[in-house]
């Protein structure tokens, strides 16, 4: 398995964030408010992912005393890591295509600060989702062998 490339990542937000912008631009009127608590999914994915990322960072490198993780185990953490940076990166470029076509109508459209507002919180959850996610990921890299 290969690390997650930046770049991959940043098309697919940006790729997502014109998505975003046109689909609110085509259909901003009909749709529903953003919810409220859309960011907490993203948070608690985020925390989870952090925790799990100082645990097997340490379990990988010698540093906790217990029982050693399974190599399934830190595989299973690798590809939940991979499959939430990608994620993360789509809501943020979709979040980020939301908050870049309401920024203009601050204060013009009823429901637009709301969901402003919405966005950006969960723009910054989906951020801090693919930091915790890439984090994971390189907490599962096997360690350099020491040198003799």
């Amino acid at each position: 398995m290969t690390p997650t490339s930046w770049r991959v990542l940043l098309a697919g937000a940006l790729a997502a964030g014109l998505v975003g912008w046109l689909m609110f631009q085509a259909s901003y009127g009909s749709l529903v408010q953003l919810p409220t608590y859309a960011a907490v999914s993203a948070g608690l994915m985020a925390g989870f992912e952090l925790v799990l990322a100082r645990v097997v960072a340490q379990k990988v490198h010698g540093v906790a005393r217990g029982r050693q993780m399974h190599p399934i185990q830190i595989a299973r953490a690798a590809a939940l890591a991979k499959a939430s940076s990608l994620a993360g990166a789509l809501l943020l470029g979709l979040y980020a295509g939301f908050f870049t076509w309401l920024l203009p109508k601050r204060g013009r459209l009823a429901a637009a600060d709301h969901d402003l507002l919405v966005a950006g919180i969960s723009g910054g959850a989906c951020l801090l989702l693919v930091v915790a996610a890439l984090l994971l990921e390189r907490a599962c890299r096997t360690p350099e062998p020491p040198e003799d």
